[in-house]
């Protein structure tokens, strides 16, 4: 998706070639506002019961926990410097954690007074201790210094904490503001207790898939059945599945009449192809097998779900260049597969739409490239992703200049730049100069049109 947005954004150049001022104005960028879901989910409270047990007594590893995890006192964060940016997005999520999961949690003006620390490192630093990682909690930490210095043995164990504690959170310094405010979102929450990702639950920031970028109204459900006063720290897994049903009918109304959905079991196979897929680190031939191993594996699964539109993005990524039509197919397929599963309004919806804008735009069909993205702004916002937002809004200028309608194409393009510096940041500026000279080409055609009436 960034070197997508990156493409546009180079091409999108020639939209304000020749008419830039100078100086230009500076402009207003853009953000998400703050939001508070309802809660409550309209979701059995079987299959979330089942969920529950597997975010809060097991880990990706295969390791199982025998006790429940989670603080029994007011929960301290302090954000050590470097996160000074996020502030509005740290104060959004910890109001959600307030009023959705009904959890005490507040910020600490010293790592000393703090539960929960939060830091950023250079990601060559994060890639030696995990290489596939984009950022991740320790327990038992309180800084970076202090945890690399330890010896392997030496570093706290999930398995083996009595409660929660003192615990690190390492983000990487140097990432993209979308990246680090997703970080923020899964590894805070999780820092809570349910410490499991699963690739089977759609509606989940903890899931590796990484295509949801903020807690979602099911993770705030789980964090409020967890910090429910009938359950405490140190239950076993026999106490907590005997509490659940009350618990979930008292918390989740709305589930308690609804069936539990088949759904097909966590796949360690699939899992482990997914994982090299998606590797930063892996070749191009080790990604593109393992990603059509992903998609035979998927296929097989009964019922299918979202797996399968997750293996098809990522093998059709991967085959782009050597063979455009198969990977067009795998956009299709996923798009209409996410559509039927998802509604249009969902961030995994809007994903492989703009795949699927993209490849259009590419063959020229500048009308189909304008359907989708446009189509599907809204599952980016509902999904507060800055990036896939910001390269919906360049397909669609790109695709409005192609059939000439230059205006039309300036004003997508100028929300495109305001949201992909939202997204991606702006080191050396070049987008803030651009958006500001988009702003003041449009302004000076308002003024225009306005003087000729």
């Amino acid at each position: 998706m960034r070197r997508l947005l990156l493409a546009a954004l180079a091409a999108g150049t020639l939209l304000v070639t020749g008419c830039a001022r100078n100086p230009a104005p500076e402009v207003d960028g853009v953000r998400f506002a703050p939001v508070t879901f309802p809660r409550g989910v309209e979701v059995s409270n079987a299959e979330l019961a089942e969920d529950f047990l597997l975010y809060t007594f097991a880990l990706e590893t295969g390791e199982t926990l025998d006790r429940l995890l989670r603080y029994e006192e007011p929960v301290t964060v302090h954000f050590r410097p470097g996160l000074a940016d996020y502030r509005p997005d740290i104060d959004a999520l910890f109001h959600r954690l307030r009023e959705e999961a009904e959890i005490d949690i507040r910020e600490a003006a010293t790592p000393e007074a703090a539960l929960i620390v939060v830091e950023t490192v250079p990601r060559a630093e994060l890639d030696r201790v995990f290489r596939e990682a984009a950022c991740f909690i320790v327990p038992g930490e309180s800084g970076w210094r202090s945890f690399v210095r330890k010896r392997p043995e030496e570093v706290a164990r999930w398995g083996e904490l009595e409660r929660l504690g003192r615990a690190a959170i390492f983000l990487p310094a140097d990432t993209d503001p979308q990246d680090a405010r997703d970080c923020l979102h899964e590894e805070i929450t999780q820092a809570l207790g349910p410490a499991n990702d699963l690739y089977r639950v759609a509606d989940t920031i903890w899931n590796d898939d990484n295509l949801h970028g903020i807690a979602t109204p099911r993770d705030m459900l789980m964090l409020r059945v967890l910090y429910s006063p009938w359950l405490r720290a140190g239950m076993s897994r026999e106490e907590v599945a005997a509490r659940l049903p009350a618990v979930l009918a008292r918390l989740n109304p709305r589930g308690k009449g609804i069936e539990p959905r088949a759904r097909h079991p966590e796949s360690r196979p699939w899992n482990s192809a997914i994982e090299v897929a998606l590797s930063r680190h892996a070749t191009h031939a080790e990604r593109r097998g393992a990603a059509r191993i992903a998609v035979g594996l998927a296929r097989e699964m009964r019922p299918v779900d979202h797996r399968l539109a997750v293996s098809l993005l990522a093998l059709g990524r991967l085959e782009l260049r050597r063979n455009p039509a198969a990977a067009a197919g795998n956009f299709l397929e996923a798009y209409d597969l996410s559509r039927r599963l998802h509604g249009d309004d969902d961030i995994r919806t809007a994903h492989a739409a703009a795949h699927l804008a993209a490849m259009a735009l590419a063959a020229g069909s500048h009308d189909t490239a304008i359907r989708l993205a446009s189509a599907h702004l809204g599952g980016a916002r509902n999904g507060q992703n800055a990036v896939l937002l910001a390269g919906l809004k360049s397909i669609e200028a790109e695709a409005l200049l192609g059939l000439g309608q230059l205006r039309e194409a300036q004003a997508a393009r100028l929300d495109s730049l305001r949201w992909a510096r939202y997204g991606l940041g702006d080191g050396d500026g070049r987008l803030a100069r651009e958006q500001a000279a988009l702003a003041e080409i449009l302004s000076i055609d308002a003024d225009a049109s306005g003087d000729g009436n």
